[in-house]
């Protein structure tokens, strides 16, 4: 049925329950249309099947004892399903005249005919409630609890047509359908109640025995944020038999709600302070005692910190006895969610009283266990001492710092808050993800001999997860110089192959520097990665840059004042036929330049390591000699002789890298990834150092570099 249907029918239900609301109704004024406060609990109870069974009536009165103690302030009503038009109630969990609810349950119950053969028109329950939840403007949370052990009517048209839209109006409104499974229910009534309840995010609470209570007391103190039950001792007794169970009370304990469950309405129960002395309702205002048939439930209030125990007596059969304690202080943590595996982590807990940070006395220890992926466990003792991870001492904040964590994957960490003398303690658990996080690499290059005012690629940055690429944008990457604060020469980084948004993973280093010396420098990438912002570093770059050599003048000629002497008379010219041997200086200048020029770039070209060494196939075939490259181009063999692009060898498998030698050393770098290239069968990320002896492997074929020429007898 489409959502149009659900509403038709349900304006239909609500008319049709107006006017058939009996007398006993409260009239609702228009001002008290807004949703109330309270949830309203219905008991949708079908007497006359429960009434036929003494176990079953014990049980009812066990769910009303456990969810009036455990959702105070709740409105209770009671609807019976053979007349659900007749409901009893509001009755307000926690109010002094909430007595009188169970009492009528039990008289309702007691007063019914016994009719286990009756079909119970479940529809009819449905409408009813949902009319009185909608007038009462109850609130999300609010809802139905359903207890038959009568058959209910399953056929497709029934249900399809009757009990499907009503149960998606109750869950358009928040409201949920549940219900109590007890012993010997028809497989229609189970059938029914599933699907009411899968429909309205509700639940179907086996109550076949005791662990069926405590399960049904563990959801209640779960949906209200209660906390969970803690054990304190299960036995299965005859009358002879003790049970004894202990209560640790923490200091700062506000109330201590004490637990039992029991299959047999009998036995007594004594309750012993930390002191040994017994305490009795009578005579502790502080204390209080409900019993039902088969729970029992003590709530102490304020209690003494110490360890308190009940003695159960007197019971035959099954007891299991738990404990829930409210503390003023709350425990509480911080830690990012994701850590690197390569940097250290430090935990922080810090506790509260009435939302203000408390710091507590010299008695009290917080300490943190934390279990590996691998099941290893860990104790950490957290002090606020300013200390291995503290920021500032006595601030309330405890602190420690754990290593970095050797695997990626989940960590578990609980956090115990102690007292001494005091067995139990407060604890809060959580976990924390260890994962790989992206790095920044550098290969450098060429980092001496730089002329200033000259420009060169001196590295190459790769920013990586493991041996996996990450694309990073520019701005991600900033160098800082770290011993020269006047620089102002170029020193940037190119970003190679980026894709559509900018982001590439490798970067050139350009530097071009502006004066004479060294400079030390680093590159921090800046990233947000796992809902977290954090930073990685290169290691040092260390430049040296130097003046281009100048061309040597000709010292300048002192001027000399010669004094005028005039000629002798009849004295003949000296001849002008003496032979032509002066340069002019406008030829001798240029050529004198261009000198200087060629011996500059043959000193630069012989202070360049020469390429050396030979690659040979698998069989020993030497296929290439560096030091006869036919397809070198002429310049850059002479400006750059220590670089050999992959194009220049002559091989297709080594294009989209480069090798570059250096002073007894070689290396291989990716330009693109044109060839997947792998040395000594490690993927080429980046550069790698290539020795007498290594492995090249690329589109399937194997290389072998070696200083001396190899021959296939030879080969290995």
């Amino acid at each position: 049925m489409n959502t149009t249907s659900k509403i038709i029918f349900g304006c239909f239900i609500f008319i049709a329950f107006v006017f058939a609301w009996p007398s006993s109704v409260k009239q609702i004024s228009a001002d008290q249309n807004a949703q109330s406060d309270h949830r309203i609990v219905i008991l949708g109870l079908d007497s006359n099947s429960v009434v036929s069974k003494e176990s079953h009536m014990e049980m009812v009165d066990s769910i009303i004892g456990i969810m009036s103690t455990i959702k105070q302030g709740d409105d209770f009503y009671l609807m019976p399903m053979d007349s659900p038009g007749n409901y009893i109630g509001p009755y307000r969990a926690g109010e002094s005249d909430f007595v009188e609810f169970p009492r009528k349950v039990r008289d309702i119950i007691s007063n019914s005919e016994n009719n286990s053969s009756l079909r119970v028109a479940v529809d009819e329950t449905l409408g009813e409630s949902y009319g009185l939840l909608d007038i009462e403007s109850a609130p999300p949370g609010s809802g139905l609890y359903l207890i038959s052990t009568n058959e209910y009517p399953n056929h497709e048209d029934y249900v399809g047509h009757r009990l499907d839209p009503l149960a998606g109006l109750f869950y358009e409104r928040g409201w949920h359908i549940s219900a109590f499974s007890l012993s010997g229910i028809p497989a229609s009534n189970l059938e029914v109640s599933t699907n009411l309840a899968a429909t309205t995010e509700g639940n179907i609470f086996q109550l076949q025995d005791i662990g069926g209570l405590k399960l049904f007391t563990d959801y209640l103190l779960t949906t209200d944020n209660r906390g969970k039950l803690i054990s304190a001792g299960e036995k299965k007794l005859t009358f002879s038999n003790l049970l004894i169970s202990d209560i640790g009370v923490l200091p700062g304990t506000e109330y201590v709600m004490a637990l039992f469950f029991r299959e047999s309405n009998a036995g007594s129960f004594r309750l012993k302070n930390p002191d040994g002395l017994e305490a009795s309702t009578g005579d502790r205002s502080s204390s209080s005692v409900l019993e039902t048939p088969n729970a029992v439930i003590w709530i102490i209030n304020d209690p003494t910190p110490g360890n308190w125990n009940v003695d159960v007596t007197g019971i035959s059969g099954l007891v299991s006895s738990w404990y829930l304690a409210s503390n003023k202080y709350g425990l509480n943590f911080q830690m990012p969610e994701v850590v690197p595996t390569d940097e250290a982590a430090t935990i922080s807990a810090f506790i509260t009283e009435a939302q203000s940070i408390s710091v507590m006395g010299e008695d009290a220890s917080i300490s943190a266990d934390v279990v590996t992926p691998g099941n290893t466990s860990i104790t950490y003792a957290l002090e606020d001492q300013g200390v291995d991870g503290d920021l500032k001492s006595g601030d309330g904040y405890y602190s420690a710092k754990i290593p970095a964590p050797l695997s990626e994957g989940t960590y578990s960490v609980s956090v115990h808050l102690g007292w001494p003398n005091v067995k139990y303690n407060l604890t809060r658990d959580f976990t924390f993800q260890a994962k790989v996080f992206p790095t920044i690499e550098m290969a450098p290059l060429y980092t001496s001999n730089l002329f200033v005012g000259e420009e060169y690629t001196v590295a190459t940055i790769y920013t990586k997860i493991k041996d996996s690429p990450y694309a990073v944008l520019p701005s991600a990457i900033t160098p800082q110089i770290a011993n020269d604060l006047q620089f102002h020469g170029t020193l940037k980084t190119n970003p190679r192959s980026p894709d559509s948004e900018g982001k590439a993973w490798m970067y050139d280093v350009i530097f071009a520097p502006d004066k004479p010396g060294q400079i030390s420098t680093i590159f921090h990438v800046n990233l947000a990665y796992a809902n977290r912002n954090y930073s990685r570093s290169t290691g040092n770059l260390i430049l040296e840059s130097r003046v281009l050599p100048q061309a040597p003048q000709a010292p300048a000629q002192p001027y000399s004042n010669v004094p005028y002497q005039p000629a002798e008379p009849n004295t003949l010219p000296p001849s002008t036929n003496t032979p032509k041997t002066k340069i002019p200086l406008g030829i001798i200048i240029p050529l004198a330049i261009l000198a200087i020029i060629l011996i500059m770039i043959v000193i630069y070209h012989n202070s360049l390591p020469k390429p050396y060494g030979f690659i040979s196939d698998e069989s020993g075939n030497s296929v290439l000699n560096f030091d006869r490259l036919r397809s070198r181009r002429v310049i850059k063999s002479i400006l750059v002789r220590h670089i050999v692009a992959g194009s220049e060898t002559g091989m297709d498998e080594f294009i989209g890298s480069n090798f570059v030698f250096g002073k007894g050393s070689l290396l291989i770098t990716a330009t693109s990834a044109a060839h997947t290239i792998r040395v000594n069968d490690h993927p080429l990320v980046g550069s790698a150092n290539v020795s007498d002896g290594t492995w090249i492997g690329a589109t399937g074929k194997l290389f072998r570099f070696t200083k001396e020429r190899t021959y296939p007898d030879h080969s290995s």
